[in-house]
Formats: structure tokens, C-alpha cells, sequence
């Protein structure tokens, strides 16, 4: 199991220094302090504050520490894992972690003693209407992670917005997603919902094991010609280029006829890859041959 050392270190220098403030406070050292701050002041309230301030303390080290222990237990488990889950359990974990100890310090005090459910599901609600798309991207961002229209990794096209790219994390508010051109979008989880997603992975979804290896990705690269061309040229180049990018490609291309008109005709080519990052240079590199060889191909026999 893997442990952030940093992190350790600096664990066990707070706890270092809450057994410091344990120890004041057991051999009543805190006493003269607080009566010497007010002597009209019962120095009993100082001693609460004291004590009340030394639990939240402990709280915070026992979140800090079940962080750390889960953070460490989800890095073992990450070469045998998926990103995507592992990204859904280090979003859960959190979730649960942090709320159980802030509840667990609450109860310390007697007004909030046996009344914290209702005072988050009144939160919630409250919560709930003042910020309708926050929730709405949360609760769509876990169903993103349940569902798994998509995992990281996975090159996906969106065509109602018109972008495309690889998965780069997918949390509970938005999703990351690295275009061809390098830059990284952030859409938000709830816009999901409400569009279509081309996934181009064609392999199984794995759900828990790591099979990253298996993944196979094929994208459908269109490409138009004039309608009054010669199909023969068009077919020359898919062919041609096809061949000059078949080391780059784990199968060879397949291609049809997608769609035809009055002005142009469509052409879908499939490009096979074993890796979506591979497909950020591919698709567009392949366009540019593709467009170029053409070119040169209507030239040669227009002549």
C-alpha cells in the first residue's frame, strides 16, 4: 500500500500536537491560563471552550488520517482497477468520510444531539432550491459514474455542441475532456443528459477490473467531395492514405459512402486504434493527407 509521505508527516506532527494540548488539559495546566485571561469570568467556560476546541482538533486528525488510509488503499488498488472507478470511489469516500465526522463532532453538543437528520434533509432541500443546476450537475455527475455512458480514457464526440476528445476525469460536477487541439474543456455533467454521445470505443465495458489493454477505439472521420467529382478519385485517396497511415492503425481502414446529395457526397472512414490518445493527432493528421492526396489525385487526371 502506498503512503503519501508528506502527508504522513504531516499527520503525525498534529498529532503530536494535539497529544500536547491533551496533556495540558489533563494536568490542569489550561486552569491558570483561562482564569488569567478574566478573573470575573467563571473559568469553567474557558475549560469548555478548551475541550470543545481540543474534539474538533481530533476530528480533523481522524478525517485526515481516513482520508489518507482510503486515499493509499485506492493507489494499491489502481494498477488493477479502472480509472473511472477508482475516480467514483475516491468521490465517495470523501463524500462519506468528511460529512461522518463533522456530524460525529456535532454531537457534542446537545441542541444538535438527535436532530442532525432533520437538519440535513432541511438543508438539503434549502440547498436544493437555491441551487437547482449545481445539484442537477451532482446528481448527473453520479449518474455519469453508475451508468457509464463513457469511462476516462474513452475518446467521445458530441455532436449537438460540436466537440470531440478523450476523457481526461469525470467528477461529480463536470466532466474534463482533452480536445485534439490540446486544450481541456469542462462540461458540465447535467449537459450530458440532454444530448447524444458517440462513444468510440467498441470494446466491453469493463467494470471494475483493469483491461485498459483490451480497449480498442474506431472513429468515424467524414470527409466530402463535390457531388460532380469522380467517385473513382475520391475512392483512390481514401485508399492511398489509408495505406500511407497503416502503421498507425492497429486495422486496416474500412470505408462507405455515408450519405449523397445534389452538391456533394459523404464519405465515413474508419480509423481503428488500440489508444484514444493516439486519436487526438490521428483524425485530424489523417484529414490533411487525405484532402492533400486528393488534390493531387483530381490534378493528375484533369490534366
Amino acid at each position: 500500500m502506498k503512503i503519501n509521505k508528506k502527508q504522513l508527516i504531516f499527520s503525525f506532527l498534529f498529532l503530536i500536537f494535539i497529544l500536547i494540548l491533551i496533556s495540558i488539559h489533563n494536568l490542569g495546566f489550561d486552569e491558570p491560563i483561562a482564569t488569567a485571561i478574566d478573573d470575573t469570568t467563571n473559568p469553567g467556560t474557558y475549560i469548555t471552550l478548551f475541550t470543545l476546541f481540543l474534539q474538533l482538533l481530533i476530528w480533523i486528525f481522524v478525517a485526515m488520517v481516513l482520508l489518507l488510509i482510503w486515499g493509499s488503499m485506492l493507489e494499491a488498488l489502481t494498477p488493477r482497477m479502472t480509472k473511472t472507478v477508482i475516480n467514483t470511489l475516491r468521490v465517495l469516500g470523501r463524500m462519506i468520510i468528511v460529512p461522518f465526522c463533522i456530524i460525529a463532532f456535532l454531537n457534542n453538543f446537545p441542541a444538535f444531539q438527535g436532530t442532525l437528520i432533520g437538519i440535513a434533509a432541511i438543508l438539503g432541500t434549502a440547498i436544493g432550491f437555491a441551487s437547482t443546476t449545481t445539484m442537477g450537475n451532482f446528481l448527473s455527475g453520479l449518474y455519469i459514474m453508475f451508468t457509464r455512458p463513457f469511462l476516462i480514457g474513452d475518446y467521445i464526440i458530441l455532436p449537438d455542441t460540436k466537440a470531440e476528445g478523450r476523457v481526461k476525469e469525470i467528477t461529480v460536477n463536470y466532466t474534463k475532456i482533452t480536445l485534439p487541439t490540446g486544450n481541456t474543456i469542462l462540461v458540465s455533467n447535467s449537459k450530458f443528459l440532454g444530448q447524444s454521445i458517440i462513444n468510440t470505443r467498441t470494446t466491453e465495458d469493463y467494470l471494475i477490473f483493469k483491461k485498459d489493454q483490451l480497449r480498442r477505439f474506431v472513429y468515424p472521420l467524414m470527409w466530402g467531395a463535390n457531388s460532380d467529382e469522380n467517385h473513382a478519385w475520391a475512392v483512390e485517396a481514401i485508399e492511398k492514405t489509408g495505406a500511407e497511415f497503416n502503421e498507425r492503425l492497429t486495422e486496416p481502414i474500412t470505408w462507405y459512402v455515408y450519405s449523397r446529395t445534389r452538391l456533394d457526397k459523404i464519405y465515413q472512414v474508419n480509423l481503428a486504434s488500440d489508444s484514444a490518445t493516439k486519436l487526438l493527432d490521428l483524425t485530424g493528421e489523417f484529414m490533411t493527407a487525405l484532402t492533400k492526396n486528393y488534390d493531387e489525385i483530381r490534378n493528375k487526371y484533369k490534366i
